[in-house]
Protein backbone atom coordinates (compact mmCIF):
# COMPACT_ATOMS: atom_id res chain seq x y z
CA UNK A 1 0.00 0.00 0.00
CA UNK A 2 2.87 2.38 0.75
CA UNK A 3 4.23 1.94 -2.80
CA UNK A 4 0.80 2.72 -4.25
CA UNK A 5 0.48 5.94 -2.24
CA UNK A 6 4.00 7.04 -3.21
CA UNK A 7 3.23 6.30 -6.86
CA UNK A 8 0.02 8.36 -6.73
CA UNK A 9 1.84 11.31 -5.14
CA UNK A 10 4.62 11.18 -7.76
CA UNK A 11 2.02 11.04 -10.53
CA UNK A 12 0.51 14.20 -9.06
CA UNK A 13 3.90 15.91 -8.98
CA UNK A 14 4.44 14.90 -12.61
CA UNK A 15 1.03 16.34 -13.56
CA UNK A 16 1.85 19.65 -11.86
CA UNK A 17 5.25 19.82 -13.57
CA UNK A 18 3.84 19.20 -17.04
CA UNK A 19 0.67 21.32 -16.90
CA UNK A 20 1.38 23.82 -14.13
CA UNK A 21 -1.60 22.70 -12.01
CA UNK A 22 -3.94 19.79 -11.36
CA UNK A 23 -1.97 17.54 -9.02
CA UNK A 24 -4.64 17.61 -6.32
CA UNK A 25 -7.43 16.95 -8.80
CA UNK A 26 -5.63 13.83 -9.96
CA UNK A 27 -4.26 12.54 -6.66
CA UNK A 28 -7.00 13.30 -4.12
CA UNK A 29 -9.55 10.91 -5.70
CA UNK A 30 -6.91 8.21 -6.12
CA UNK A 31 -5.72 8.55 -2.52
CA UNK A 32 -9.34 8.34 -1.36
CA UNK A 33 -9.83 5.16 -3.39
CA UNK A 34 -6.59 3.81 -1.87
CA UNK A 35 -8.09 4.26 1.60
CA UNK A 36 -6.09 7.28 2.77
CA UNK A 37 -8.20 9.53 4.99
CA UNK A 38 -9.07 12.97 3.67
CA UNK A 39 -7.06 15.00 6.18
CA UNK A 40 -3.83 13.02 5.60
CA UNK A 41 -4.29 13.25 1.83
CA UNK A 42 -4.84 16.98 2.09
CA UNK A 43 -1.69 17.48 4.18
CA UNK A 44 0.48 15.29 1.93
CA UNK A 45 -0.56 16.84 -1.38
CA UNK A 46 -0.47 20.36 0.07
CA UNK A 47 3.16 19.97 1.09
CA UNK A 48 4.19 18.35 -2.19
CA UNK A 49 2.44 21.03 -4.21
CA UNK A 50 4.39 23.71 -2.38
CA UNK A 51 7.70 21.92 -2.94
CA UNK A 52 7.09 21.37 -6.66
CA UNK A 53 5.99 24.99 -7.19
CA UNK A 54 9.31 26.51 -6.10
CA UNK A 55 11.40 25.45 -9.14
CA UNK A 56 8.46 26.34 -11.40
CA UNK A 57 8.46 29.91 -10.04
CA UNK A 58 12.13 30.20 -10.92
CA UNK A 59 11.43 28.88 -14.41
CA UNK A 60 8.55 31.31 -15.18
CA UNK A 61 9.70 34.26 -13.06
CA UNK A 62 9.89 36.67 -16.03
CA UNK A 63 6.15 36.23 -16.71
CA UNK A 64 4.91 36.93 -13.17
CA UNK A 65 2.76 40.03 -12.56
CA UNK A 66 3.51 40.78 -8.91
CA UNK A 67 0.52 43.11 -8.44
CA UNK A 68 -1.95 40.44 -9.56
CA UNK A 69 -0.31 37.82 -7.36
CA UNK A 70 -0.48 40.15 -4.36
CA UNK A 71 -4.24 40.67 -4.82
CA UNK A 72 -4.87 36.94 -5.32
CA UNK A 73 -2.93 36.06 -2.18
CA UNK A 74 -4.73 38.72 -0.14
CA UNK A 75 -8.06 37.22 -1.17
CA UNK A 76 -6.79 33.75 -0.31
CA UNK A 77 -6.18 34.84 3.28
CA UNK A 78 -9.95 35.14 3.66
CA UNK A 79 -10.71 31.85 1.96
CA UNK A 80 -8.28 29.53 3.77
CA UNK A 81 -10.22 29.39 7.11
CA UNK A 82 -13.45 28.60 5.23
CA UNK A 83 -11.88 25.59 3.52
CA UNK A 84 -10.34 24.30 6.73
CA UNK A 85 -13.70 24.47 8.48
CA UNK A 86 -15.30 22.62 5.58
CA UNK A 87 -12.96 19.63 5.95
CA UNK A 88 -12.90 19.74 9.74
CA UNK A 89 -16.63 19.71 10.37
CA UNK A 90 -18.27 18.00 7.39
CA UNK A 91 -18.37 14.15 7.22
CA UNK A 92 -15.71 12.72 4.88
CA UNK A 93 -18.35 11.10 2.64
CA UNK A 94 -20.04 14.43 1.97
CA UNK A 95 -16.71 16.08 1.19
CA UNK A 96 -15.74 13.25 -1.17
CA UNK A 97 -19.07 13.44 -2.99
CA UNK A 98 -18.80 17.20 -3.30
CA UNK A 99 -15.30 16.75 -4.70
CA UNK A 100 -16.60 14.13 -7.13
CA UNK A 101 -19.32 16.46 -8.42
CA UNK A 102 -16.77 19.24 -8.71
CA UNK A 103 -14.36 17.04 -10.68
CA UNK A 104 -17.06 15.94 -13.12
CA UNK A 105 -18.26 19.49 -13.61
CA UNK A 106 -14.83 21.00 -14.01
CA UNK A 107 -13.54 18.19 -16.24
CA UNK A 108 -16.61 18.33 -18.49
CA UNK A 109 -16.45 22.12 -18.72
CA UNK A 110 -12.75 22.05 -19.55
CA UNK A 111 -13.26 19.45 -22.29
CA UNK A 112 -15.95 21.68 -23.77
CA UNK A 113 -14.02 24.90 -23.48
CA UNK A 114 -11.64 25.84 -26.25
CA UNK A 115 -9.11 28.34 -24.93
CA UNK A 116 -6.80 30.02 -27.46
CA UNK A 117 -5.09 33.16 -26.08
CA UNK A 118 -4.80 35.93 -28.67
CA UNK A 119 -2.72 39.06 -28.21
CA UNK A 120 -5.57 41.46 -29.03
CA UNK A 121 -8.35 39.43 -27.41
CA UNK A 122 -10.80 41.39 -25.29
CA UNK A 123 -10.16 40.69 -21.61
CA UNK A 124 -12.99 39.97 -19.23
CA UNK A 125 -13.26 40.83 -15.53
CA UNK A 126 -11.05 43.89 -15.91
CA UNK A 127 -11.79 45.28 -12.45
CA UNK A 128 -8.86 44.37 -10.14
CA UNK A 129 -11.37 43.60 -7.37
CA UNK A 130 -12.14 40.34 -9.12
CA UNK A 131 -8.56 39.27 -8.31
CA UNK A 132 -9.49 39.29 -4.61
CA UNK A 133 -12.63 37.22 -5.24
CA UNK A 134 -10.72 34.63 -7.30
CA UNK A 135 -8.13 34.50 -4.53
CA UNK A 136 -10.77 33.90 -1.86
CA UNK A 137 -12.27 30.96 -3.77
CA UNK A 138 -8.77 29.64 -4.37
CA UNK A 139 -7.89 29.84 -0.69
CA UNK A 140 -11.03 27.93 0.31
CA UNK A 141 -10.54 25.16 -2.25
CA UNK A 142 -6.83 25.05 -1.51
CA UNK A 143 -7.16 24.50 2.20
CA UNK A 144 -10.01 22.01 1.76
CA UNK A 145 -8.93 20.02 -1.31
CA UNK A 146 -5.48 21.41 -2.28
CA UNK A 147 -7.18 22.66 -5.44
CA UNK A 148 -6.21 26.32 -5.17
CA UNK A 149 -4.95 26.31 -8.76
CA UNK A 150 -8.30 25.50 -10.36
CA UNK A 151 -10.04 28.84 -9.66
CA UNK A 152 -6.95 30.71 -10.84
CA UNK A 153 -6.80 28.69 -14.07
CA UNK A 154 -10.47 29.38 -14.79
CA UNK A 155 -10.03 33.03 -13.85
CA UNK A 156 -6.91 33.42 -16.00
CA UNK A 157 -8.59 31.90 -19.05
CA UNK A 158 -11.60 34.19 -18.60
CA UNK A 159 -9.22 37.16 -18.49
CA UNK A 160 -7.39 35.83 -21.57
CA UNK A 161 -3.95 35.78 -19.96
CA UNK A 162 -1.26 34.47 -22.35
CA UNK A 163 -0.22 30.92 -21.48
CA UNK A 164 3.21 31.86 -20.12
CA UNK A 165 1.75 34.62 -17.95
CA UNK A 166 -0.91 32.24 -16.66
CA UNK A 167 1.71 29.65 -15.73
CA UNK A 168 3.93 32.25 -14.06
CA UNK A 169 1.12 33.75 -11.99
CA UNK A 170 -0.11 30.25 -11.11
CA UNK A 171 3.23 29.12 -9.74
CA UNK A 172 3.86 32.32 -7.76
CA UNK A 173 0.38 32.03 -6.30
CA UNK A 174 1.01 28.37 -5.49
CA UNK A 175 4.09 29.24 -3.46
CA UNK A 176 2.46 32.07 -1.50
CA UNK A 177 -0.85 30.33 -0.87
CA UNK A 178 0.87 26.97 -0.41
CA UNK A 179 2.73 28.34 2.59
CA UNK A 180 -0.53 29.60 4.09
CA UNK A 181 -2.36 26.36 3.35
CA UNK A 182 0.35 24.10 4.78
CA UNK A 183 0.58 26.17 7.96
CA UNK A 184 -3.21 26.18 8.26
CA UNK A 185 -3.42 22.44 7.75
CA UNK A 186 -0.71 21.85 10.37
CA UNK A 187 -2.47 24.06 12.92
CA UNK A 188 -5.77 22.27 12.20
CA UNK A 189 -4.19 18.91 13.06
CA UNK A 190 -4.01 17.44 9.55
CA UNK A 191 -0.34 16.44 9.95
CA UNK A 192 0.73 13.15 11.53
CA UNK A 193 3.69 10.76 11.54
CA UNK A 194 2.47 8.93 8.43
CA UNK A 195 2.44 12.15 6.40
CA UNK A 196 5.99 13.00 7.48
CA UNK A 197 7.18 9.48 6.67
CA UNK A 198 5.66 9.65 3.19
CA UNK A 199 7.26 13.03 2.52
CA UNK A 200 10.69 11.70 3.50
CA UNK A 201 10.26 8.96 0.90
CA UNK A 202 8.72 11.06 -1.87
CA UNK A 203 10.74 14.29 -1.79
CA UNK A 204 14.09 12.73 -2.88
CA UNK A 205 12.30 11.11 -5.83
CA UNK A 206 11.21 14.55 -7.07
CA UNK A 207 14.79 15.06 -8.26
CA UNK A 208 13.90 12.57 -11.01
CA UNK A 209 10.21 13.35 -11.51
CA UNK A 210 10.45 17.15 -11.95
CA UNK A 211 13.15 17.14 -14.69
CA UNK A 212 11.32 14.29 -16.43
CA UNK A 213 8.09 16.29 -16.33
CA UNK A 214 9.81 19.32 -17.84
CA UNK A 215 11.20 17.11 -20.60
CA UNK A 216 7.76 15.65 -21.34
CA UNK A 217 6.23 19.13 -21.46
CA UNK A 218 8.78 20.18 -24.06
CA UNK A 219 8.16 17.13 -26.29
CA UNK A 220 4.38 16.58 -26.29
CA UNK A 221 1.63 18.95 -27.41
CA UNK A 222 0.15 20.35 -24.17
CA UNK A 223 -3.40 20.70 -25.57
CA UNK A 224 -3.67 16.96 -26.25
CA UNK A 225 -2.32 15.98 -22.84
CA UNK A 226 -4.62 18.42 -21.06
CA UNK A 227 -7.64 16.85 -22.76
CA UNK A 228 -6.54 13.43 -21.53
CA UNK A 229 -6.22 14.70 -17.96
CA UNK A 230 -9.62 16.39 -18.03
CA UNK A 231 -11.17 13.15 -19.25
CA UNK A 232 -9.55 11.29 -16.35
CA UNK A 233 -10.94 13.87 -13.93
CA UNK A 234 -14.46 13.04 -15.07
CA UNK A 235 -13.75 9.32 -14.51
CA UNK A 236 -12.23 9.93 -11.06
CA UNK A 237 -15.19 12.10 -10.08
CA UNK A 238 -17.56 9.32 -11.06
CA UNK A 239 -15.59 6.80 -9.00
CA UNK A 240 -15.81 9.06 -5.94
CA UNK A 241 -19.56 9.41 -6.32
CA UNK A 242 -20.03 5.64 -6.45
CA UNK A 243 -17.50 4.84 -3.70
Amino acid sequence: MMAIIVGIALFGALTRTIFGFGEALVTMPLLALAGVNLQSSTALIGALGLIVAVPAVIRFRSHIDVAIVRRLVTGSLLGVPVGLALVKWLPATIVEHLLGIFLIGYGSYSLWRDYHPVANAKAHLTNPRFDYLAGAVSGALGSAYNSHGVPIVIYGTLKKWPVDELRGILQAHFVCVGLLVVMGQASAGFWNFSVVKLLLIIVPLLVIVVPFGNWVASKIAPDRLVRYIFGLLVVFGGLLLTR
